[in-house]
């Protein structure tokens, strides 16, 4: 059986469902936000993606400010009345109230649950309801298959939503299905309703040299190169390969541009854009790419527009481990689940503390993608003076900013 067979795509549908029929996701993991209030949210058991209009409440947009919450599980557990561990699915950030919201898996009253809470600056969790709100869904049609596995255990389904991304009126599914080519990039009109449209992917990774169709996208950005909307996709182990959009038509096979090839034994987590602004005031743009096993990535626009335009990668890299492509930045983000785009000035992410276990909540400023308070260096101690200089006192300055940032106004040195 072929994946893309005319009927099953002109029936890959948006099914409407009546607002005051909405019910609970049988599974909640990756959230995206779209136009408004928004929310969408994917149920992998379902193989769907539900969009919930969340309540207006009028709160003006937060400021700038970061989230330093620095043991999140007893701060979920209690506002969802839950015992035991937590599984965390996805994070993401209000596009005005600039307030994070989680995916989380918990035990209830024995019973194993799905939910999404809002959490705010000073540790505020609200479970949502969601069987209250407005919602409508979208089903994946080729879902992969219920009796495919992976390592004994692990079932191919839950690769049929492996990342969402909304741009431009539409929302982009990525994932595995079944037939010939596993691969699969759907792009789905907003509000539902639509068609959608199906289209295998086929990418040549340097690391295994050799064409592939099977291994599903990872994480993904929709982004503007030089004026053409374009996928950037980074694989397992790491191809970051790049899809015009205007490429995924209904019943396409398309083979993406590698650009990159960013290193061995690794899986992609996030992969998100956004603005910077250096001390002049001046806006760069960039793509970072976050890594479960490696450093993050950071990456110029500029670069990578001119990365897309270029022939790209057809030869294996030289040896195991060599990376080749666009020009990247190793940035220190190590230990994080999740990353998004919190404001102007912060990025926020959720990450383990590698001592304590604990899951954290906490912003990273732009610019310097690190948290001073990780670290004890000469800086902190009691008799250190900074030096009477130009650098010197920039590192001061910079350093004070970071300490105000993470909640340690008492270590700000004049």
């Amino acid at each position: 059986m072929t994946l893309f067979r005319l009927a099953s795509i002109l029936s890959s549908m948006a099914l409407l469902a009546n607002p005051a029929m909405a019910e609970t996701p049988r599974s909640a993991g990756l959230l995206e936000f779209g136009p408004g209030n928004v929310l969408f949210v994917a149920d992998s058991l379902d193989a769907s993606v539900s969009a919930y209009t969340l309540p207006s409440d009028g709160l003006p947009p937060e400021q700038a400010t970061a989230f330093n919450l620095l043991d999140l599980d007893p701060l979920v557990s209690r506002a969802l009345g839950s015992e035991g561990r937590l599984i965390y699915g996805d994070l993401a950030v209000h596009p005005v109230t600039r307030n994070a919201y989680v995916s989380v898996t918990a035990r209830i009253d024995g019973i194993e649950t799905h939910a999404v809470v809002s959490i705010t600056r000073d540790g505020s969790v609200r479970r949502l309801d969601l069987s209250t709100l407005p919602t409508s869904r979208f089903v994946v049609e080729d879902a992969a298959d219920t009796d495919v596995t992976f390592w004994r255990d692990i079932p191919a389904p839950s690769l049929t939503i492996t990342d969402l991304d909304y741009a431009n009126g539409e929302l982009f599914v990525s994932g595995v299905s079944t037939g010939e080519f596993a691969s699969t990039l759907r792009k789905v009109p907003f509000p539902f309703g639509t068609a959608s449209t199906s289209s295998s992917i086929e990418i040549y990774h340097a690391a295994h040299n050799q064409n592939e169709t099977r291994a599903p996208i990872r994480a993904m950005a929709v982004v503007d190169l030089d004026g053409v909307s374009t996928t950037v996709a980074a694989y397992t182990c790491t191809p970051l390969v790049t899809i015009p959009v205007d490429e995924l038509e209904a019943g396409a096979h398309v083979t993406g541009k590698t650009i990159a090839e960013l290193g061995y034994g690794n899986t992609p987590i996030d992969v998100i854009s956004f603005s910077s602004a250096d001390q002049q005031g001046n806006l760069s743009n960039y793509v970072l790419v976050v890594n479960r096993e490696m450093d993050a990535d950071l990456i110029s626009l500029d670069d990578l527009t001119a990365a897309a335009a270029a022939p790209g990668l057809s030869e294996p890299v030289p040896y195991l481990g060599a990376t080749s492509g666009v020009r990247t930045v190793p940035l220190p983000l190590s230990g994080v689940a999740h990353v998004a785009d919190q404001d102007a000035q912060f990025l926020l992410a959720m990450r383990r503390d590698l001592d304590t276990g604990a899951m954290e909540l906490v912003s990273f400023r732009k610019g310097s993608f690190f948290r001073l308070s990780d670290f004890i260096s000469e800086y902190n101690f009691p008799d250190y003076a900074y030096a009477d200089d130009p650098m010197s006192t920039g590192v001061r300055m910079f350093q004070n900013m970071l300490k105000s940032d993470e909640g340690f106004p008492g270590e700000i040195r004049q």
